[in-house]
């Protein structure tokens, strides 16, 4: 079975696999949480270029290479954002094209979104966009199917998953790896991250909740996870960046994870440039390969050798490679995509 967090070995000298950083390139009045309908959107004013801006002068300031995942929209409408994002060396990759959780959609409606999005970024591209992030995280239980899609569909990796509840309600998979690990044969899913704090585990270090929280909680979640060698995945949004958008009538607590802190965000993202390192989702598939982690990790403190790398498991219909498997899982509980 696939690890949980009580499974993951915690040698306070082993240093995580990689931290990666990417930013979920949509508009303000994309974000479920305003609420405002598609057929609104084309009449609203773009404010992507000075977040996107922001985001790329502290990437180059601190020399770190991102994923980007842009809404298949964006392209459409500021095809030179991608440019931009592009031309300064990040990755591109699919967030989507109309911004539609996947709860939304039937396969084939699915399918036709990530075709209509790969195709406007690949256009622009010139490459192969490989990786694909759902709209608020939306791949769970009820949509795993959105994974045998994206296989079939030739993507390498997915990072959609949270394994754990959101407070909200809104997603969540508990129980699933909190480590990178082939949720298919032929597809990665690179989990968000998480914090352990006495008696429950919680999101940690992406958008609302690395604003809410003080940046040192982040850290302290960084830290946690570096100690156990489990992979931190950071998530941004560019409004997250511009505390000047507009505000919407909404439900006060959909206002609360939208709006608060926003005037933050840049310094604490500059902060964690400066302590850590990150990388892009494309170069920590090329970390996950078999070739790059079937050999032993590093003996631990006591001294006694740990396993592979590479555990088989299941999760949903086929199977499963997990990323920095335990000593022994014998006690981890069922994936809740198992069948």
């Amino acid at each position: 079975m696939p690890p949980t967090d009580n499974d993951i070995p915690t040698s306070a000298g082993q240093a995580p696999a990689f931290n990666a950083l990417t930013f979920d390139i949509e508009e303000w009045f994309h974000a479920h949480n305003l609420g405002i309908p598609a057929k609104e959107w084309s009449n609203l004013p773009s404010r992507l270029a000075e977040p996107v801006d922001t985001i790329l002068e502290l990437l180059d300031r601190h020399d770190t290479t991102a994923t980007f995942f842009v809404l298949g929209w964006v392209v459409r409408r500021s095809p030179g954002i991608v440019h931009r994002i592009l031309s300064a060396g990040h990755e591109i990759a699919s967030h989507g094209d109309w911004h539609q959780t996947l709860s939304d959609l039937s396969p084939e409606g699915f399918r036709a979104d990530l075709r209509s999005a790969r195709s406007a970024l690949e256009e622009i591209t010139r490459e192969t966009v490989r990786g694909y992030r759902a709209p608020s995280y939306s791949i769970g239980t009820d949509t795993a199917w959105a994974l045998d899609v994206l296989e079939e569909e030739g993507f390498a990796y997915d990072s959609s998953i949270y394994p754990v509840r959101a407070p909200h309600g809104r997603y969540g998979l508990p129980g699933a790896p909190l480590t990178p690990y082939r949720v298919r044969p032929r597809l990665w899913e690179f989990p968000l991250p998480t914090w352990r704090i006495p008696g429950r585990r919680i999101p940690a270090a992406t958008g609302a909740y690395l604003r809410l929280f003080p940046v040192s909680v982040t850290e302290q979640a960084i830290v946690q996870n570096q100690r156990r060698g489990v992979p931190v995945v950071i998530n941004l949004h560019p409004w997250e960046f511009d505390p000047d958008q507009p505000r919407v009538t909404a439900p006060l607590a959909k206002r609360v994870l939208h709006y608060t802190n926003l005037h933050g965000t840049r310094a604490k993202l500059d902060r964690l440039l400066k302590s850590y390192s990150f990388i892009s989702l494309r170069e920590a598939v090329a970390l996950c390969e078999p070739e790059a982690v079937t050999k032993p990790r590093a003996e631990v403190e006591t001294g006694e050798p740990q396993r592979d790398l590479i555990m088989p498991g299941t999760i949903g219909r086929q199977a499963v490679v997990q990323m920095a498997s335990p000593p022994d899982t014998a006690s981890a509980p069922p994936s809740p995509l198992s069948k």
